[in-house]
């Protein structure tokens, strides 16, 4: 749950509120199995889940949190899928100035393996451990013709 994680981070770095006025959690975790070989291991599957945030006491501008929120997914989930519903907020407003607020999203993210004569994972007759994967993806290429 490494973007709820950073989320989290990233909306208490932001001083809106203090940090103990933040919360988070995550919900209804599904993993979908895939066990697709890479160049580095296993795709074993892809773990879905709903992230709620809560917010105590917020006397900010709630367009702005909105728009901090979307910069924030553009930047560190910018391959969301189009099945992802969109972010909710649940506003409960507790005196004239002030709201607590419920923000709601979910989050897909990729769940690898690679060989580990130490790890925990026993598939296909080997050993794995759970390990973090970039997807290295080309920018630029060239074909070149060698034909006669």
């Amino acid at each position: 749950m490494n973007k709820l994680r950073a989320l989290t981070t990233y909306l208490i770095g932001l001083d809106l509120v203090l940090p103990e006025q933040i919360d988070s959690w995550a919900e209804q975790v599904n993993l979908d199995l895939i066990w697709k070989g890479t160049t580095q291991g296993l795709h074993m599957g892809d773990m879905r889940y709903r992230a709620v945030v809560v917010i105590e006491r917020f006397a900010g501008n709630p367009a702005l949190l909105m728009a901090l929120l979307g910069g924030w997914l553009e930047s560190n989930d910018p391959d969301r899928d189009d099945d992802l519903p969109a972010p909710t907020f649940a506003v409960d407003q507790v005196t004239p100035d002030e709201a607590d607020l419920e923000l709601t999203l979910e989050f897909v993210e990729a769940q690898h393996l690679a060989e580990d004569p130490n790890g925990k994972v026993e598939a296909f007759g080997k050993t794995w451990g759970l390990v973090d994967f970039d997807l290295w993806i080309a920018e630029h290429g060239e074909v070149r013709g060698g034909g006669a």
